[in-house]
């Protein structure tokens, strides 16, 4: 009895032991693998505030623009137009006058320019009201056609209201300049949790695949500056020629959960 006692005692030592190594193991592993994650979050954190402290100094230094354009130079041509507004009585009136037209588009454009690099609309009016005025704008320059079909965004912060302006702005500015569109509607869907906006247009667009191919491609600085963004308010692009032959590009971005439920008690 005693021979079978210590055996089943050394068998169940031998157990004991290789639990144990078992359970270190599992521990051990468990360990790292949280390690890691937390190492692949760390990173991504740090990552994402690279991206927003880049997109921050962007935004500074076109705001520093826009007010120099709009303080100094703008300042600058309107001073030269009363100008030469005085000097049409005594001088050439048709140089004078073809100098005054020229003033009046230079200011224009530079006002132009400054709205564009800092779009003050949407502090005033948020980013549903901003995007109809761009289209808006846009259909009144007689450059394209464009239709706003946006309703009831939800509340998001600054940064990514920003964001999405960005975005939508780089996007729309591609298609006047490369599509040969002459129409564009630009709306949002109904999605829960999800802010989801789709642009489509009748020129020539992109494919997910293009699309891949030119933002790895040296230039490009729109595109690379829209995945940065995207990245940014974890959103998503996808682009896709319909059946119609029509371009449309998808823009999905998650709305947390606080916001969805301002959104649903906002539209009650």
């Amino acid at each position: 009895m005693n021979l079978i006692n210590e055996i089943i005692f050394a068998i169940g030592g031998m157990l004991a032991l290789v639990l144990g190594i078992i359970l270190f193991i599992v521990f051990y592993q468990r360990r790292m693998l949280f390690h890691q994650l937390e190492l692949k979050h760390f990173n991504e954190q740090k990552q994402k505030e690279l991206l927003q402290a880049a997109i921050a100094a962007e935004e500074n230094e076109r705001m520093r623009i826009a007010g120099e354009l709009h303080d100094d130079v703008g300042a600058t041509l309107s001073s030269i137009r009363l100008f030469l507004h005085s000097a049409a009585k005594t001088g050439d009136v048709e140089t004078i006058n073809q100098s005054r037209d020229l003033l009046d588009d230079s200011i224009k454009k530079i006002r132009a320019i400054s709205h564009r690099l800092q779009p003050t609309v949407l502090q005033h009016l948020g980013l549903e009201n901003s995007l109809c005025s761009m289209a808006e704008t846009l259909t009144k320059s007689g450059q394209i056609k464009m239709d706003c079909t946006i309703e009831f965004l939800p509340i998001l912060e600054q940064n990514e209201a920003l964001s999405i302006y960005r975005i939508l702005q780089e996007l729309i500015n591609n298609i006047i300049k490369h599509s040969h569109a002459t129409y564009i509607l630009l709306e949002s869907l109904n999605h829960k949790q999800v802010l989801a906006l789709d642009v489509t247009h009748n020129g020539y667009g992109l494919t997910n695949e293009t699309y891949q191919e030119l933002i790895h491609k040296r230039g490009a600085i729109g595109l690379k500056n829209i995945v940065n963004r995207l990245q940014v308010i974890q959103g998503t692009i996808n682009f896709e020629k319909r059946k119609d032959n029509l371009y449309k590009i998808h823009i999905a971005m998650p709305i947390k959960q606080e916001k969805h439920e301002h959104y649903q008690i906002s539209n009650l």
